[in-house]
């Protein structure tokens, strides 16, 4: 197979934050008849993906993906490498740091919050309360990239992910407040074997 340059992916990560996740395959060892993740729109700019959500915003860095698997090797006497390999635990997250510090960005980012919104007031406000919430607040993760030649994406989406470490906020006069964030993956054990924590979905051409 030749070298191709198209295939040198550069470009940031647009992230959106909650919503539905794609539909799962019927069939629980199949993890391919699920419906692959889609953006309703894709034109100039970044549209909202099919799941919905809410689009974090402004962003610093890079966001990255970690996917680490383990495995347990088996060994013998009659030869000189393992014979046999059986994974026995898998770990998957996104992480990134956030710019705007919306509500719904800094409740994720807590992870453990319970939020109050009053709209129109008097008086309007966001809050935030957070302290011995036993539940896991679980939320679909999508980040959208799109190809360097300008046609095309890749499309990620976390199932049910949830802030592992929390947030350390900022207040400084000549600094930008920065929110980084590690979004960790539960398995979904709703959905087939093979398709329970994330998918990645490189597409060809933008929707028309």
């Amino acid at each position: 197979m030749p070298a191709t340059v198209a295939n040198i992916h550069i470009g940031q990560g647009e992230i959106w934050l909650g919503g539905t996740a794609p539909t799962a395959g019927t069939d629980p060892t199949d993890p391919t008849l699920g419906t692959p993740s889609a953006v309703n729109a894709f034109t100039t700019s970044y549209a909202a993906p099919t799941s919905g959500g809410t689009y974090v915003g402004f962003t610093n860095g890079a966001a990255t993906l970690t996917y680490k698997p383990t495995f347990y090797m088996v060994e013998t006497e009659q030869a000189f490498a393992e014979v046999v390999t059986i994974p026995t635990n898998e770990e998957a997250g996104l992480a990134f740091t956030m710019l705007e510090a919306g509500y719904v960005n800094l409740a994720t980012a807590m992870g453990q919050g319970t939020t109050r919104v009053v709209t129109p007031g008097p008086p309007a406000f966001d809050a935030i309360y957070v302290g011995s919430k036993a539940v896991i607040s679980l939320k679909v993760t999508t980040l959208l990239s799109r190809k360097r030649s300008g046609t095309g994406y890749y499309v990620l989406t976390l199932y049910q992910a949830y802030s592992m470490e929390g947030a350390n906020l900022n207040f400084e006069r000549r600094v930008e407040q920065k929110i980084p964030t590690n979004m960790r993956c539960l398995a979904d054990v709703t959905r087939p074997t093979g398709d329970q924590l994330f998918q990645l979905v490189a597409y060809a051409a933008n929707p028309t």
